[in-house]
């Protein structure tokens, strides 16, 4: 029996998936960049995501063309590859905790800004990417389930999103900080 074809929303991301094997890191492009160089294992570059605040951001990566963008609410969410929607993301009760949907599969994800980390896994199921940071740097280690598809996507939305609170968290303190 041969495999059925990868969803249409995720089928530029299976070159990617399976020549990262897993992992991948992330680190920031200057020093108060919007821009993250995404590298391989070996530290070879692959691709870049450009940051554009809460309003969401762009990924290359080779021939794939990603974003993210917020719509209708302050904190939904979703991916296109292309013009197809991969992945859409909303709160789960409060801004550290997610829903996501990533070509028609339910995913819960939380965020732990004070140990700079993320996670996601399927409803019910373990985990399938997970999103390590440095405390007092930008840097960000990526694991992914490779035998899972819609992995990768979902461990480029943890790094956009873990990025965006930490910023929104680092901005509120400034403010209250200078009262």
């Amino acid at each position: 029996m041969e495999p059925s074809p990868p969803e249409p929303a995720l089928a530029p991301w299976q070159g990617p998936q399976e020549t990262l094997g897993g992992s991948l890191s992330a680190r920031p492009r200057g020093i108060a960049a919007p821009e993250f160089v995404l590298l391989d294992r070996d530290g070879g570059e692959f691709g870049r995501m450009v940051m554009h605040g809460p309003e969401g951001a762009r990924l290359d990566a080779g021939s794939l063309r990603a974003r993210i963008e917020r719509v209708a609410s302050p904190a939904r969410y979703r991916m296109l590859t292309g013009e197809a929607e991969t992945l859409v993301a909303y709160p789960a009760g409060s801004s550290v905790a997610m829903k996501i949907r990533c070509a028609g599969r339910p995913y819960e994800a939380a965020f732990y800004l004070l140990r700079n980390t993320a996670a996601a896994a399927p409803v019910g199921d373990g985990e399938t990417a997970r999103l390590t940071g440095g405390v007092l740097t930008r840097r960000y280690q990526v694991l992914f389930d490779t035998g899972d598809g819609r992995s990768l996507p979902i461990a480029l939305f943890l790094l956009y999103y873990t990025v965006t609170l930490r910023r929104r968290a680092f901005l509120t303190g400034s403010t209250v900080a200078r009262r």
